[in-house]
């Protein structure tokens, strides 16, 4: 995947939100098995963080839910993924393990998500940043539905400590 640099100085990534989201889809049934164990080392410590923080968390690309039984009990859950596929195995999650402090899971775009201003005590996304076709706009609506003080942890490296 290549960047873009625009004559007014933004970057863009050279892939459609609906390529994204189809690759995605794809690796739904397997996505857990394939990725889960590569990036649990940065899931448990952005949990981690997360949890010590508290309050309302927005998972953007919450993908399986996979991350979902790791928050502690008294934080309120919302996670949106692009991933339809992605998001019918989170739903499912939810569901089998009875997990009440998830509020919902939407399908939404990174890009322009459907909440309110400071609506969230943290926004986490994992991975998110560097599958989004326009990184610098996804962060914007990360910054905003965040309340004020509120915290945005990012995990975007492969293998990185």
């Amino acid at each position: 995947m290549a960047e873009i640099i625009k004559l007014d100085g933004t970057r863009q990534l050279d892939f459609d939100r609906e390529t994204v989201e189809q690759a995605y889809d794809r690796w739904a049934p397997v996505y857990d098995l394939v990725f889960g164990g590569v990036f649990s080392k940065g899931r448990r410590a952005a949990i981690q963080a997360t949890n010590s923080i508290g309050g309302r968390v927005l998972e953007v690309g919450v993908g399986t839910g996979i991350s979902l039984p790791q928050y502690a009990s008294h934080l309120r859950i919302f996670g949106t993924d692009s991933s339809e596929a992605m998001l019918r195995k989170a739903h499912a999650r939810v569901a089998d393990l009875g997990l009440k402090n998830v509020e919902g899971l939407a399908v939404m775009d990174a890009e322009k998500l459907e909440f309110p201003d400071g609506s969230f005590d943290v926004v986490m996304a994992q991975y998110v940043v560097t599958a989004v076709p326009n990184p610098e706009v996804a962060l914007d609506e990360f910054a905003r539905v965040l309340r004020p003080g509120g915290e945005l942890i990012l995990l975007s490296r492969v293998s990185a400590d």
